[in-house]
């Protein structure tokens, strides 16, 4: 069973190994690098950009991932830009040790992802928008009830490559 946790400086080495490893790098960093995104982790766990909310994934008390929400309407350029619905939450999501790939592990965390937000949120709407390609990404998402409402690109992503927007309505 996963459980999620609030994300602590502690865990930036582990996050920025996993950011190495190719199964993650080739959607988190291809426009960026490991380096840039441990800093932007590092601001969001320290309060100076306290919108995206970050946290550790784990199983049986062991880090196997991570794990980000944000309200929409905090970032108003990229919710125009996604044509999120008002009220709508993001995530984004990765397994980090290449044992859990493969095995229903990120299934289980849109699931527990999506309980946890609206345990705080209340029935919240959630708007995700993988890489187009990323086939593994579109499945968990679909697994757990997401609809597909477009693939193209979104201006405000770092690179012109399509992703593909999923919505679930809230509960």
């Amino acid at each position: 069973m996963l459980s999620l946790r609030p994300m602590a400086e502690g865990d930036l080495p582990q996050i920025e190994a996993w950011l190495r490893l190719p199964h993650v790098a080739r959607w988190w960093t291809p426009d960026t690098t490991p380096e840039a995104e441990i800093d932007l982790y590092r601001q969001r766990i320290e309060g100076e950009e306290p919108a995206t909310h970050m946290l550790v994934v784990t199983e049986e008390g062991a880090a196997i991932g991570w794990c980000q929400w944000y309200c929409w309407a905090d970032y108003p350029n990229e919710a125009l830009a996604m044509e999120a619905e008002e009220g709508e939450v993001g995530i984004d999501y990765a397994i980090g040790e290449p044992a859990f790939i493969g095995r229903g592990v990120g299934t289980e965390l849109i699931r527990t992802l999506v309980e946890e937000v609206r345990g705080i949120e209340g029935g919240v709407g959630f708007l995700s928008d993988p890489d187009a390609t990323n086939r593994a990404s579109r499945r968990v998402l679909e697994k757990n009830g997401f609809g597909l409402v477009a693939v193209r690109t979104v201006v405000t992503e770092p690179s012109d490559d399509p992703v593909a927007i999923y919505r679930l309505p809230p509960a």
